[in-house]
C-alpha cells in the first residue's frame, strides 16, 4: 500500500502556494528532522537559511555520499525520502533554518529541532523524536514522575525565538516525543505566539500529565491539536489524552506500527480505521494501571536505578548496547541490591497487572 514516499510521486510537484501543507507533509516534516544537519544548516532563525536541495547535496558531501547511521531506531527510509523530497517542487526548495541538536548528560535532556520556510509564507517547527542517545530514552521514562522535562521547556524556548524573528503563520509538528513537544511548545507559548499557530501535529507521540490536560492554556489550543495514531499504538497511548485522536492504518503489526512509513496513504490524508485494536487498548489498560499502582518515588527510583544499569556498561547508544550486550549482564550484577530490589518490585507489579487485564479479556471472550 502507498505510504508518504508514494505521495511525493503524486503531489510533489504540486507548491505549497498552491496546495497548503496537509497531514501528510507534516509528517514528512517531522521525519526530516532527523537527519543531523549539524554544520550544514543555520543555528540562527534568521536570514534566508537554505534550501532542501542544498542541505541534501552538502549532507552528502559532508559524508562522502554515505547517509551517516543515526541510529538503531531511527527508519532508514529517512534518507531515500530526503533523496525524493529534494527532487520536487514541492520540497527540494523548502528553506530550512535553526538546526539545534543539544543532547546533555547532566540535565538529562535530547532536544532537537528544525524550521522549515514555506513558499506560501507558513512556518514549519519540525521537533525530533528520541534518538539512539541512553539521555534521550531517560528523559522518555522521565516523563513518568518529570513535569516538564528539560526537552518540553527547550521547546517553548524554541518556538518563541523562532515566531520572534519571523512572520506569518505558525505550524508545529513531530513524530513520537517530537510529537509530544510539539504540542507542549504549541499549548505553553506565549499568548501573541499562541495565536499565530495554526495547527500542532502528534504523530504517535505520549501524552501529557492530568494536570496538564486539566490547564486552561491546554483546553484554548486543543482545536489546533492533531493526534494521529496507528490501531495497535503502544507509544501513542502512553500518559493522558484529553483531545480526540484519529486512528490511522499501518502495513505493520504491534510496536512496529511507531514507524511512521507504515502508515497508510491516499491522496492527501492517512487512511483512517475505526478504532484502536484490543489489543493496544489491553496494553494501554495495563501501563495505566501499572503507573497508578507505583508511587512517584518509587517510579523515579525505578528509572534512575534501570538508567544506572544501562551507563554503567559504559554506552552512549543504544547501538553500544546493542553490540556487546554481555556487559548489561554484568553491569546488572554491579547494580546495588535496594536498586535491585526496586526495579524488580516494579517489574512484578507490571507483570501483575498485564496477567490480569488478560484474564479479564479472557473471560469476557469465554
Amino acid at each position: 500500500m502507498a505510504n508518504e514516499l508514494d505521495y511525493l510521486m503524486w503531489r510533489g510537484d504540486i507548491p505549497f502556494s498552491a496546495m497548503p501543507l496537509c497531514e501528510v507533509d507534516a509528517l514528512i516534516f517531522s521525519h526530516l528532522c532527523y537527519i543531523d544537519f549539524g554544520g550544514i544548516v543555520p543555528q540562527t532563525p534568521s536570514g534566508e537559511g537554505i534550501t532542501l536541495a542544498e542541505a541534501a547535496r552538502a549532507y552528502l558531501h559532508l559524508h562522502r555520499g554515505e547517509p551517516a547511521y543515526i541510529g538503531a531506531i531511527v527508519p532508514v527510509q529517512i534518507f531515500s525520502l530526503l533523496a525524493k523530497a529534494t527532487k520536487t517542487v514541492r520540497f527540494g526548495q523548502v528553506r530550512l533554518l535553526m538546526y539545534v541538536n543539544d543532547v546533555h548528560e547532566g540535565d538529562q535532556r535530547q532536544f532537537s529541532a528544525l524550521t522549515l520556510l514555506l513558499d506560501d509564507g507558513t512556518v514549519f517547527v519540525a521537533y525530533r523524536g528520541t534518538d539512539d542517545t541512553l539521555i534521550g530514552w531517560k528523559e522518555n521514562f522521565n516523563m513518568s514522575f518529570m513535569h516538564p522535562v528539560p526537552a518540553q521547556t527547550r521547546a517553548v524556548a524554541y518556538v518563541e525565538e523562532v515566531a520572534a524573528a519571523r512572520k506569518g503563520s505558525l505550524i508545529l509538528g513531530g513524530h513520537s516525543k517530537g510529537g509530544n513537544l510539539a504540542v507542549y511548545a504549541a499549548v505553553m507559548a506565549s499568548p501573541s505566539v499562541r495565536e499565530r499557530i495554526v495547527r500542532a501535529y502528534n504523530h504517535d507521540g505520549p501524552g501529557f500529565t492530568v494536570d496538564f490536560l486539566a490547564s486552561e492554556a491546554y483546553r484554548s489550543m486543543r482545536h489546533k491539536l492533531c493526534t494521529l495514531i496507528p490501531q495497535s499504538s503502544v507509544v501513542g497511548l502512553l500518559l493522558e489524552h484529553e483531545e480526540e485522536y484519529e486512528v490511522v492504518k499501518s502495513t505493520q503489526t504491534g510496536l512496529w506500527q511507531h514507524d511512521a512509513f507504515s502508515w497508510e496513504v491516499m491522496g492527501c490524508s492517512f487512511v483512517r480505521v475505526g478504532a484502536i485494536t484490543e489489543d493496544s487498548r489491553l496494553i494501554d489498560k495495563t501501563l495505566k494501571s501499572w503507573l497508578s499502582e507505583v508511587p512517584t518515588e518509587e517510579r523515579e527510583a525505578f528509572v534512575d536505578a534501570v538508567y544506572e544499569t544501562l551507563v554503567a556498561t559504559n554506552a552512549a547508544t543504544l547501538t553500544d548496547l546493542n553490540n556487546d550486550k554481555r556487559k548489561l549482564v554484568k553491569a546488572w550484577g554491579a547494580l546495588d541490591s535496594d536498586s535491585r530490589a526496586v526495579v524488580m518490585r516494579v517489574l512484578r507489579t507490571l507483570f501483575k497487572q498485564g496477567t490480569k487485564n488478560v484474564l479479564e479479556k479472557n473471560k469476557r471472550k469465554s
